[in-house]
């Protein structure tokens, strides 16, 4: 972990001041946060996939590149449905920029924006997790498969009577018998499906 070193006449006679990246990972996160019509950060993109970071992890959402005494922010956020995503943007650049700036005694070169997702809520008011193109097609190919599992299965035949060859015959029924050969598995069923 990088730590920045804060020089300052009155502050270098007593010593330095190092600050973490993480703490202005953390300011950046908690600033952008408070801005209305940000649903939350979101980790760095990986395979398509965003996470949604809670405020223990929020700092996780902001990368920082220091050098000297400036600093470059990139964030990754998640915007809620109706905001006006330019405007939520610039808010952030502005609400970021200050708070760093104020609290770090960094001079803040950029706040790059990048917004991953957008949280829908639901019609009962709760919020829909958000996204991803990625998250859509694993949800497709989920459904498709169940699908396919219901079709695959064999039909339910009660209320259906077949004549039972050992009562048609007269022996006697409670005797164990080995299975027909039809209701043996099928050696040619798909892997990972079920047979009932």
């Amino acid at each position: 972990m990088a730590e920045q070193k804060i020089t300052d006449n009155n502050v270098e006679q007593f010593g330095n001041v190092n600050i973490s990246n993480d703490v202005v990972s953390i300011v950046a996160s908690l600033a952008a946060s408070s801005v209305k019509g940000v649903s939350g950060m979101v980790s760095s993109i990986s395979g398509g996939i965003a996470e949604l970071l809670g405020k223990k992890n929020m700092s996780k959402g902001v990368k920082v590149s220091v050098s000297d005494k400036e600093v470059t922010l990139d964030l990754a956020i998640i915007v809620e449905y109706g905001a006006k995503i330019p405007d939520v943007a610039w808010e952030i650049q502005e609400k970021v920029k200050s708070e760093v700036e104020a609290m770090t005694g960094l001079s803040v070169m950029a706040v790059n924006v990048s917004v991953e997702g957008v949280n829908v809520p639901r019609s009962d008011g709760d919020k829909i997790p958000p996204k991803n193109i990625g998250d859509v097609s694993d949800e497709a190919q989920e459904a498709e498969a169940a699908q396919e599992a219901d079709t695959d299965a064999e039909p339910d035949n009660e209320g259906q009577s077949e004549p039972d060859n050992e009562q048609a015959s007269g022996q006697d029924v409670n005797k164990e018998t080995e299975p027909a050969a039809e209701d043996e598995p099928n050696a040619e069923a798909d892997e990972g499906s079920i047979e009932l």
